[in-house]
């Protein structure tokens, strides 16, 4: 495999500083016309960066695909354009908006809101460390945020959109 279709794995500096990301856009970078500010996290399909919109003046996130073959990269972002147009269509509390996709340095970019938080994993195990009743009764604290995830799955599958 070559650069382009490796995933970057975390690498912690034997200083005891913070792990980096091989290959991640540091502070004050670009990617297309956003200004990155950190990273966010990295997942399976590429590293997510907070970052800021000077034309338009807000925070958002932009995710960069991890690194494809260039015909991978071709139909991905002939994908990811025609799900940005279907996602613009959708216009629910539990969806998030995708305001560009592009290409930077060879790579796909899908710029999108940023929401606060944190991953759905972390907020479970949290909830799983902090209470100590089994899991049938914490079923009512549970239910509300997966029904609304749910909710925000159905209306973009309505939309034609199918969470990859």
């Amino acid at each position: 495999m070559d650069a382009l279709t490796t995933r970057p794995e975390l690498a912690t500096p034997p200083d005891g500083r913070a792990p980096t990301i091989a290959g991640a856009i540091e502070r004050g970078g670009r990617i297309g016309r956003y200004l990155v500010l950190q990273v966010q996290g990295v997942g399976a399909m590429g590293i997510v960066y907070a970052a800021y919109d000077p034309e338009l003046d807000r925070k958002l996130a932009v995710k960069v695909l991890h690194g494809r073959a260039a015909d991978e990269r071709e139909l991905l972002h002939a994908l990811l354009i025609r799900e940005a147009r279907a996602l613009a269509r959708v216009s629910h509390p539990n969806v998030i908006t995708v305001h560009d996709v592009g290409v930077h340095e060879q790579q796909v970019f899908i710029a999108m809101e940023l929401v606060p938080g944190v991953e759905l994993g972390a907020w479970l195990a949290e909830r799983a460390r902090a209470d100590s009743a089994p899991p049938w009764r914490r079923w009512r604290e549970l239910r509300e945020p997966l029904l609304a995830a749910g909710r925000g799955l159905a209306a973009a599958h309505a939309a034609g959109l199918i969470h990859r």
